[in-house]
């Protein structure tokens, strides 16, 4: 069975009412102008927090953690940079649901900071308990290479094999990001993710983050 041509599409009045996302998986990507004095900042918190903390292990594999209270942080960058991840939790939950009462809720956060040197990377985890889940580029190094410190997000249905349709998400069992410097990245908390080697001699810097909504 082969598809008519184009042009001959219109002799069937079959009409298309709706095309719903059931059971989507929603990627938020947000950009901060003029980010680079924030970052600078953040980068000279973050390298001095580290001088002080040995750190913690989570997925991370030849890179540093830190404590998971970014938001008790009251160094500038830190302090500006909470504003904007909030910010961001909000018009994304307005997004997707835009009747949400987030007046009637509390918002409970955690964060962290990463730093991976060469050969740094994070094993594939999702972080059970929360709603949003988050990722804010402090330094991207350039890389050797389109996946040297890229995430990827992974399909949670792996049980699923089925043909695909080329280009279309919706069918894709992974899908890569190459971040750059000022860019935040949000999703929600049980989507499976992972972060290639940084494969360049400097240190990549981010901060990532977990919220989720209970009533006031």
């Amino acid at each position: 069975v082969f598809f008519p041509k184009p042009e001959s599409l219109c002799m069937s009045p079959l009409r298309l009412d709706a095309l719903e996302p059931l059971f989507f998986t929603p990627l938020a990507v947000f950009s901060l102008p003029d980010a680079a004095a924030l970052n600078a900042r953040l980068l000279e918190e973050a390298f001095a927090l580290r001088a002080s903390s040995d750190g913690q292990q989570r997925s991370n594999q030849n890179g540093w953690h830190s404590a998971d209270n970014f938001f008790d942080r009251t160094e500038p960058g830190c302090s500006e940079l909470q504003t904007h991840l909030l910010e961001a939790v909000r018009q994304a939950t307005l997004r997707i649901s835009p009747n949400f009462d987030l007046a009637a809720m509390a918002a409970q956060v955690q964060g962290w900071i990463n730093i991976n040197g060469k050969g740094g990377f994070n094993t594939p985890h999702d972080h059970p308990g929360w709603a949003w889940s988050g990722c804010y580029y402090v330094r991207v190094p350039d890389g050797r290479s389109e996946r040297s410190g890229s995430i990827e997000l992974l399909d949670s249905r792996t049980n699923l094999q089925v043909p695909t349709i080329k280009d279309a998400l919706c069918f894709m069992s992974k899908f890569t990001i190459k971040p750059a410097d000022g860019m935040l990245l949000l999703f929600p908390s049980w989507l499976r993710h992972w972060v290639y080697p940084n494969e360049d001699e400097i240190e990549r810097v981010t901060i990532a983050f977990n919220a989720r909504f209970v009533p006031r």
